[in-house]
């Protein structure tokens, strides 16, 4: 198969055939089960199968850069993948969407303290894993794609709730921003850091970005402790994530993750010696 599908296409030739085969397994379940409803659709074993499948069918753009070596900085295609992944995740998770739920906005103990944190939780850990994903594969994340993933996993889910939420879901865009632009400074001087500042970067910026949305909408009714808590356990939470991928320090004269060349240091050049003898010279030019 190697032969004619192109390097970075075999999971998504994949995902292909399970898709169409899972569409054949939803239709049977229909059939024999009904159909389902609310969140019982989205926890389906079918529809499951077919959100892996798509997921395999959406990366590809990501692998097929990655095995063709590319390291241009803006890479619609990869962009492009990770928003529209993130995006099908996030459609699969909206029953646990900080974005349009604004549990900060609830002071009751149910769900507007621990449920809104496990939701936290759960966008930080899917926001944080797709740009580490796009990471590992290309060793370097593409300018912009931490606000495209923000967007695709923030402002679509609010159709489901006529976007009664909008500034809570619009504000995690300018924390994006400035996640993006933390990740390209750190890319630039110490890439090998990169997992690590999107671990911190990303929560630290979104969710209190978040917070200022959800407190020109509708107030935020957490208190201190609690609202603060969150944006230090998701960026632990983060924190750790990118630790787990973060490259140790290269030997010397290897290369760095990240960087394309790295130079050699002139004390690991060999260094010759020429014996010189007593009244003579170090070149010697020949006969007389």
């Amino acid at each position: 198969m190697a032969t004619w599908v192109p390097a970075g296409y075999g999971l998504g030739l994949l995902g292909a055939v399970m898709f169409a085969v899972a569409g054949a397994c939803d239709m049977m379940w229909h059939l024999a089960f009904g159909v389902e409803r609310d969140l019982e659709a989205l926890l389906s074993p079918p529809h499951l199968l077919l959100l892996t499948a798509g997921s395999l069918m959406i990366a590809t753009p990501i692998r097929a850069a990655a095995a063709r070596g590319d390291r241009r900085p803006v890479q619609p295609a990869v962009l492009i993948s990770a928003a529209c992944g993130t995006g099908v995740a996030a459609f699969f998770l909206n029953y646990l969407s900080p974005f349009t739920d604004a549990p900060a906005a609830n002071s009751g103990y149910g769900n507007g303290q621990p449920f809104g944190l496990a939701e936290c939780l759960v966008y930080s850990t899917l926001l944080t894993t797709t740009a580490l994903f796009v990471w590992s594969r290309l060793g370097h994340l593409p300018f912009g794609l931490i606000t495209l993933v923000v967007a695709a996993a923030s402002v679509p889910n609010g159709v489901f709730d006529d976007f009664e939420n909008l500034a809570a879901q619009l504000w995690p865009l300018l924390g994006a921003v400035a996640a993006d632009f933390a990740v390209q400074g750190v890319a630039a001087r110490r890439p090998r850091f990169v997992p690590l500042t999107v671990g911190v970067a990303l929560p630290l910026a979104v969710w209190p970005a978040h917070l200022v949305g959800v407190q020109m909408s509708l107030g935020v009714a957490w208190s201190l402790e609690l609202w603060s808590g969150v944006v230090a356990l998701t960026t632990l939470a983060g924190a750790a994530l990118g630790a787990l991928v973060t490259p140790g320090p290269a030997p010397r004269g290897q290369a760095v993750p990240g960087r394309s060349v790295q130079s050699l240091s002139v004390q690991s050049l060999p260094v010759q010696t020429l014996a010189v003898p007593e009244g003579g010279s170090a070149i010697d030019g020949g006969d007389d």
